[in-house]
């Protein structure tokens, strides 16, 4: 029952948000001269909808967890180890989700600027859509992590074992990735492996802590690359 209800409730707000994606950037607000801004404006606040239905679902189901889990948790309790990553067993959380965090961002990085190299001369530009960037970042990170972490183990935590909400909150993340930033095979399978290691850290830190931050650092970086190339758009059309 619980497995089930999982499963439709994450591909559920999955299909919606896919949906809003487009509904945004057909009817966006308009608060500002790049469209892109109005656009992403109405998206995180239909996306913060999204994730408060999410939240109130999942509470209903399991309170407990729930009161677990949404919350900072400990961020320097200890990891089990996972050879393929080079994490060792009961390395200090505080130590991995810092390393974690600095080599994802990089790697994220070097993927925006591959994909938006060309669009690097406006990056002066950047300053003044600092706040923009920032806000973005943390409404979409936490609307995700509501719904790809905490959507996924408040209901199914003492129903399946770590290692399989693990791989379930991996999959839900990396398919919508298909389309996302990196897209194609490359970025679902990124945001898959990404989806695995922040479950990880939700389940043995007892809280989002390092999930959300590591997702907020990857959504900085990647908000500045759309931002990047929205410039460019416009001023080529301009």
């Amino acid at each position: 029952m619980q497995i089930m209800l999982t499963v439709v409730l994450v591909f559920s707000a999955t299909a919606i948000i896919l949906g809003l994606s487009r509904y945004a950037k057909k009817n966006p607000f308009s608060i500002h001269h790049l469209e892109y801004i109005n656009t992403q404006s109405k998206y995180q606040t239909l996306l913060m909808l999204v994730a408060i239905a999410v939240l109130a679902i999942i509470y209903a189901v399991s309170p407990t967890n729930f009161n677990t889990f949404l919350s900072f948790g400990n961020p320097s309790l200890s990891a089990s180890g996972v050879a393929l990553f080079g994490i060792a067993d009961g390395q200090s959380w505080l130590t991995l989700g810092s390393s974690l965090g600095l080599f994802i961002t990089l790697l994220t990085a070097t993927f925006i600027y591959l994909q938006f190299r060309t669009s690097a001369k406006n990056i002066k530009q950047l300053i003044g859509f600092v706040p923009y960037i920032v806000l973005f970042s943390l409404s979409n990170s936490f609307g995700e992590e509501i719904i790809y972490r905490i959507g996924v183990i408040v209901p199914l935590f003492g129903s399946l074992e770590p290692q399989y909400i693990m791989l379930f909150s991996a999959i839900a993340f990396g398919a919508p990735h298909l389309r996302g930033m990196p897209n194609g095979i490359i970025g679902a399978v990124m945001a898959g492996v990404l989806g695995w290691l922040l479950a990880k850290s939700v389940l043995e830190t007892h809280g989002i802590f390092w999930a959300w931050s590591i997702h907020f650092l990857q959504d900085m970086v990647i908000y500045s690359g759309f931002i990047l190339n929205a410039l460019s758009t416009q001023t080529r059309e301009t």
